[in-house]
């Protein structure tokens, strides 16, 4: 929070927007684990038409033709490409949440944009988001900004030409939901009774396609939908009628202002997530490597078994093991919470693990929260630091992070291994393609079955063929490549050496419907 936020909320207002607006010329540059889940997705009645997107859905671009050269003042040093600076005031008694947000945005699309689309999850819910409205920094609002189902459009009065920048500033509220249950789909964006958690909550500018414009994902109950661009995050909180003993979960650099307020710095973050609760106990650890794991849990009671404990070591050993083989961990810190909805969810920096797995710990590592745990951590590489449409190409981090599962029993509890295959992966039958949409399914099961599970196999059976070296030299390469960037099928068999992807053909022909990805034309998001 801003240290001016007090006045600006005894005024009843949290300021209005800011925008500046740089014109410049064109150059000659261009441009969770979902484990097993608790309940199953319903099948909705026969006669309901199945959705079947071939992508996330883009909004239509017209190419804008540059006329005239406007000289480009230059960006200062140490400008991104994305930035997001936040002043938001929850209210707790009401669960609403009132917020500022600037975001300075470098159009490095490769083409003059009119617009700016926003992707707004919780819109999706009647009454959870509302938007107040957008000016720019000369006082001129931005009237004809529309917000409709989960994307928020607000045209620019100026044309934004390639390499140069904007920055403007939303206002909106969000006001929670309640967890209803094992129901609840987003409990990552919700409230209990000993907890708040805000993921996904903010407006996060779309990513941009050359040949679909702006990559709108199609809401949809199984898996997640989001591509979401890398950005630098600076976040201002502060709560009134606080509990007390109120304590924040968050990523990043977290400065405490007050026993309310908080000030958190999150760098290259694909979003800024936070948790909120009374009732939290906490527990760290600093890994061999120097990362400072902490986890915010409750207490079991009736219970001598320590699942905190066991959390936390899981997590420490996995950020080590996908450390020492993938690549180091990014972040000095990583956050695990105790979620209290179902499976777990992953999210930059911070990451939730449902409290089944801790309730129903059986004191051995061969157990669920071990496996959950593992599978979330995991997601720091696949998804935090190589991002992707979770939509159209979701094995990308999903079939990748339950692999990384077994990298960890390997790793960790190399006897267990066998255990891992069959309860993990055997014991439910894996059947579908996994180069599947999300949109393909309206059971969560079979989707995991395909996606998750017969994924796991497709990259078994790959490093079979081509041999251990060449198997982690093709993740490396993955990794150092689209490292902080939006990765398409295409870019992860295109880091595949061409002898070894020639090699794997028949394995992709047993586990996709279309394995010769590198002949597909996608549009990278």
């Amino acid at each position: 929070m801003t240290r001016s936020l007090k006045a600006l909320l005894a005024a009843g207002l949290l300021g209005l927007v800011v925008l500046a607006l740089q014109a410049c010329a064109p150059d000659s540059r261009t441009a969770v684990i979902s484990p097993v889940p608790l309940t199953l997705a319903t099948a909705p009645p026969t006669n309901t038409p199945r959705p079947v997107p071939l992508l996330s859905q883009a909004t239509a671009v017209t190419p804008v033709p540059e006329k005239t050269k406007v000289p480009c003042p230059e960006m200062v040093d140490g400008t991104v490409p994305l930035r997001y600076d936040i002043t938001a005031a929850l209210d707790w008694t009401s669960r609403t949440v009132t917020a500022r947000q600037t975001v300075t945005f470098v159009n490095e699309t490769g083409q003059t944009l009119q617009e700016l689309v926003f992707n707004v999850d919780g819109n999706q819910t009647p009454g959870e988001f509302e938007f107040i409205g957008a000016k720019t920094s000369d006082g001129r609002p931005l009237d004809h900004a529309v917000l409709e189902e989960n994307h928020l459009t607000i045209p620019l009065p100026e044309r934004l030409h390639a390499h140069c920048g904007v920055a403007l500033t939303l206002e909106y509220t969000v006001t929670l939901p309640t967890m209803s249950g094992t129901a609840q789909p987003s409990g990552y964006r919700a409230y209990s009774a000993r907890q708040l958690n805000l993921g996904l909550w903010m407006p996060l500018l779309a990513s941009y396609s050359g040949g679909r414009g702006w990559v709108v994902p199609t809401p949809y109950t199984v898996g997640e939908q989001d591509a979401l661009l890398a950005a630098d995050f600076s976040l201002d909180l502060s709560v009134s009628n606080a509990p007390s003993g109120l304590q924040l979960a968050a990523p990043g650099i977290v400065t405490p202002v007050s026993t309310s307020a908080w000030h958190v710095d999150l760098a290259q973050a694909r979003e800024i997530t936070l948790s909120l609760s009374d009732q939290f106990q906490s527990l760290s650890t600093i890994t061999e490597s120097g990362i400072s794991v902490e986890l915010y849990y409750y207490p079991v009671p009736g219970t001598t078994l320590d699942a905190p404990h066991h959390a936390l070591q899981t997590a420490a050993q996995a950020v080590e093991v996908y450390s020492r083989i993938f690549s180091p961990y990014p972040r000095e810190r990583i956050v695990v919470v105790e979620g209290d909805f179902p499976d777990g969810m992953e999210f930059t920096g911070l990451v939730f693990v449902s409290e089944a797995w801790f309730r129903t710990w059986t004191g051995e590592p061969n157990d669920w929260l071990t496996i959950i745990t593992a599978h979330e951590i995991s997601h720091q590489w696949w998804y935090a630091l190589v991002g992707n449409d979770q939509a159209s190409y979701p094995y990308l981090d999903e079939a990748l992070a339950t692999y990384s599962e077994l990298f960890f029993f390997e790793n960790t509890y190399p006897e267990l291994v066998d255990w891992w295959w069959q309860a993990r992966i055997y014991d439910y039958g894996p059947g579908g393609f996994v180069d599947s949409q999300v949109y393909d399914y309206y059971s969560v099961r079979e989707y995991i079955n395909a996606v998750y599970l017969r994924g796991a196999l497709l990259l078994d059976k790959i490093r079979e063929e081509i041999g251990d070296e060449a198997f982690m030299g093709w993740l490396h390469t993955y990794l150092d490549t689209m490292e902080g960037d939006l990765a398409t099928p295409a870019d992860f068999w295109g880091a595949l050496p061409e002898a070894s992807y020639v090699t794997a053909a028949p394995v992709r022909g047993m586990y996709m419907k279309q394995p010769d990805v590198l002949s597909l034309r996608v549009e990278v998001p």
